[in-house]
């Protein structure tokens, strides 16, 4: 059994990220990953809805890491909703160093992998004209 991983992102943000990871991968993922995005045509609760259900699809047992692109924006808010129906952790600021990071810790638990995510997040955002000093 592993955690699961919910991208809850505007538009295609989600999708874009898991088209390059899997890319980058060349392997099947070691964690479970589905995509969800929020389209601001649709009505918020309809997606509150898909999110408990991918929620509960993707939770083998370990709990499902959520991640957002934007804090306190409505993908956040919908995944934010999640955190009293089902067993998740949350994280803000998606990004494609986070999503390699937490794929590299696959064995973690669902805690450790949203710290992990974090970190990976944090670390893959730099100068790169200063980390070429």
């Amino acid at each position: 059994m592993s955690v699961g991983v919910l991208l809850v992102t505007h538009d295609n943000v989600g999708s874009s990220l898991l088209e390059s990871l899997e890319l980058m991968w060349e392997k099947p993922l070691p964690l479970p990953v589905k995509v969800l995005p929020i389209r601001h045509e649709n009505n918020p609760v309809e997606f509150r809805y898909h999110a408990k259900n991918l929620c509960q699809s993707l939770n083998q047992g370990q709990g499902v890491l959520v991640l957002t692109d934007l804090f306190a924006a409505t993908p956040c808010r919908i995944a934010s909703d999640l955190i009293t129906n089902c067993r998740v952790r949350v994280v803000a600021g998606v990004n494609l160093p986070m999503l390699v990071k937490i794929m590299n810790y696959s064995n973690k638990d669902l805690d450790s992998l949203a710290n992990i995510a974090v970190s990976g997040g944090c670390q893959g955002v730099l100068d790169v004209n200063s980390a070429l000093k």
